[in-house]
């Protein structure tokens, strides 16, 4: 029995429980099962109109000069994930997106970045829904009922295959945050953890896995998980986030990390519009 069966079968009896009668609990579970929980193996259609409506970047490219932006922002990251940069990267296939503060645009930047990715020819993305308490990548795709990263965290017997999910981008994978849980922040900073990552990055050399983190100055879940990322992006939003609240963010990543930042929100100099993209990139 997979993740999906066994998630149905838990709606089953919940169903149960309250005295419905069998034929109407199995109708319930059969459409909440349709309607909410992508199977790993069938793979998630994602909207790419919707997501075009909303701004982000899409296959199609139809917004032309966002495209661009994200094929700036991407060249760095490539090199160093797969060993053509300077100097070597420890882990450069594992790229983290954050922020200082909530609202910034981070989860816009990491659906984004993983999109542009996704369109290279010999590259495949697995983005990941870390942001447990506040997934609003699971949200934007329509996951929030999937099982996905705390499972695997908390049940060693759910493999990888389960909470990955493939969708209508041929090279991109998601991972949704999965079920909430109070132990979040130990989950995070355990044994575990760790040999899950060590695993995403390892098993397929062309492989990047983009995890879209919390905010680092509201919970601790971003500083545990930023201590396993090769590459940083942070994002910045233009004319709201303090120059003391970035260098308070910044001075918690470990300094030998590299680390892009990501001015989101930016006014263009070529339209008279409020772009949200990026408006600068640099490492340290």
């Amino acid at each position: 029995m997979n993740t999906i069966e066994k998630a149905v079968q838990r709606l089953k009896r919940a169903g149960l429980s309250k005295g419905e009668p069998d034929e109407q609990v199995s109708a319930k579970s059969r459409a909440v099962s349709h309607q909410r929980l992508v199977n790993s193996k069938t793979g998630l259609e994602i909207d790419f109109q919707k997501l075009s409506d909303g701004g982000y970047l899409t296959p199609d490219r139809e917004n032309q000069l966002l495209t661009d932006e994200y094929r700036i922002i991407k060249r760095p990251l490539l090199k160093n994930a797969f060993g053509k940069g300077v100097v070597p990267v420890e882990n450069g296939n594992v790229i983290m997106v954050s922020s200082a503060l909530p609202g910034e645009g981070k989860t816009f930047t990491a659906m984004n970045l993983a999109v542009s990715i996704a369109m290279e020819k010999d590259t495949t993305v697995l983005l990941i829904d870390s942001d447990v308490t506040k997934p609003a990548l699971s949200k934007l795709l329509n996951l929030e009922e999937n099982p996905g990263f705390t499972d695997i965290l908390t049940d060693p017997q759910i493999k990888l295959s389960d909470v990955m999910i493939r969708t209508n981008l041929k090279r991109l994978s998601v991972m949704p945050a999965g079920k909430g849980r109070s132990n979040s922040t130990e989950l995070l900073a355990s044994q575990r953890m760790q040999d899950i990552i060590n695993e995403l990055s390892s098993r397929y050399t062309d492989r990047i896995i983009i995890f879209d983190l919390p905010p680092i100055m509201v919970t601790t879940h971003a500083e545990v998980l930023l201590e396993s990322a090769g590459q940083i992006l942070l994002v910045i939003e233009e004319g709201k986030t303090p120059e003391h609240v970035v260098k308070e963010a910044i001075s918690k990543i470990n300094e030998d990390t590299v680390l892009g930042l990501v001015l989101n929100k930016c006014h263009s100099s070529q339209k008279s519009e409020y772009y949200g993209t990026y408006g600068s990139y640099g490492t340290q």
